[in-house]
């Protein structure tokens, strides 16, 4: 809730002047209240609560402040995707997510290097929520979600193959090209993307896999047939 529909406009004072307390709890705490009071008031402190020597306190300023989405908010949370605490940095690409500008793409693509598969997932997840606002994702964005669709992580995988969708047409030539992957893991997953895209260029090469050797590969190919057609019907 914005700023002054709280009960008490001095329960915001006081939640403000908790962010400072000696406390770690007490910080913590506004830091969470204040996120879901949306309070704009408290971006500033919530900014400089991500330097915090409390780790939680740092990971609740960054889903604070994504909860609160001002841009603002993004070169802070960009350098919190360094924090030597993974909850923290996963947090932080949440919060990135959240907010939804470009700007905050180039680090969270830098971000898919983490050596934490949850943070990775986060990443993907944010950048295909950024990517689904508008026309700001090309086809660097498609290359780096490519090679995400090998990731270790089966979360990190379906992450990358959600936000290729939300890409669109730019993914869909590196899509078609990733059916002929040996892995029928990639294959399914290319296929299910094509899918949801709808774009008619994915039907021929889908059909192609019709005949792979492998029966799952062969199902995804023709529900996303089947989903192209449909949707083109």
């Amino acid at each position: 809730m914005p700023d002054g529909t709280m009960k008490d406009e001095k329960e915001i004072e006081s939640l403000l002047s908790d962010l400072k307390h000696v406390s770690p709890d007490k910080r913590k705490m506004a830091c969470l209240t204040l996120g879901k009071a949306k309070s704009a008031r408290a971006v500033d402190l919530l900014i400089s609560a991500l330097n915090d020597t409390d780790m939680m306190v740092r990971e609740c300023a960054a889903e604070a402040l994504g909860e609160i989405g001002d841009p603002k908010a993004v070169e802070p949370l960009a350098n919190a995707l360094k924090d030597k605490e993974y909850y923290v940095r996963l947090e932080a690409a949440t919060a990135l997510g959240q907010i939804g500008d470009a700007q905050a793409l180039e680090p969270l693509i830098e971000d898919m290097n983490d050596d934490n598969q949850i943070v990775r997932e986060k990443a993907a997840q944010a950048i295909g929520e950024i990517c689904g606002l508008g026309d700001t994702c090309g086809i660097n964005e498609v290359e780096l979600l490519l090679v995400d669709l090998k990731d270790q992580s089966k979360g990190v995988r379906w992450r990358a193959s959600d936000a290729l969708v939300k890409i669109g047409s730019a993914s869909i030539g590196p899509l078609i090209s990733m059916l002929s992957d040996k892995d029928p893991d990639i294959k399914m997953r290319a296929a299910k993307s094509l899918g949801e895209i709808g774009d008619e260029r994915a039907l021929e090469p889908l059909r192609v896999l019709l005949k792979d050797k492998n029966p799952d590969v062969r199902d995804a190919a023709g529900k996303a047939i089947e989903r192209i057609n449909r949707g083109n019907a």
